[in-house]
């Protein structure tokens, strides 16, 4: 009972302790630039300032089954609104493993490794973890698990 109460705490500690700004519902977005796959690199703010679409950010990782099935939906959602941007962003993950789950789905949206600042910004506690943001920046929703065309639709919503 002890260890469970003290691994209890540790985990709120470690989940509203101060490292720095989180990604939270009703909050800013915190800033973050991730490397693409392809070579190039995304920024929140950049895109914030120059594109201004809505944002779904996906975590996913290559050993991630769940996220193995959800990509081509994400990627059909992508196609089907291209009034919302969608970025995927590795987690947890080997770059080459990551690249060769790129190569072998090709998926419409563009996918990104995820560095320290990004995880420590975006947490997860299992993936995939989905998070929106509106088109300034405010999170409006946070999706934990395999995304569906219902939940897609009742988050852009």
């Amino acid at each position: 009972m002890f260890i469970g109460v003290v691994g209890l705490g540790l985990a709120i500690t470690w989940a509203v302790g101060d490292r720095g700004q989180t990604a939270a519902v009703g909050d800013a977005a915190p800033d973050f630039t991730v490397e693409l796959l392809d070579g190039g690199r995304f920024s929140l703010d950049d895109h914030l300032a120059t594109d201004g679409r809505p944002l779904v950010i996906n975590l996913w990782a290559s050993w991630c089954a769940p996220c193995r099935e959800e990509i081509p939906d994400l990627s059909a959602f992508a196609l089907a609104h291209p009034d919302i941007a969608v970025i995927g962003v590795a987690v947890e993950d080997q770059p080459d493993d990551s690249r060769a789950l790129a190569d072998e789905l090709g998926p419409s949206y563009p996918l990104a490794l995820g560095n320290t600042e990004f995880e420590e910004a975006y947490p997860n506690f299992g993936l995939p973890v989905t998070f929106f943001l509106n088109g300034d920046g405010t999170v409006t929703g946070v999706h934990n698990g395999v995304l569906t065309d219902e939940i897609l639709t009742e988050m852009i919503s």
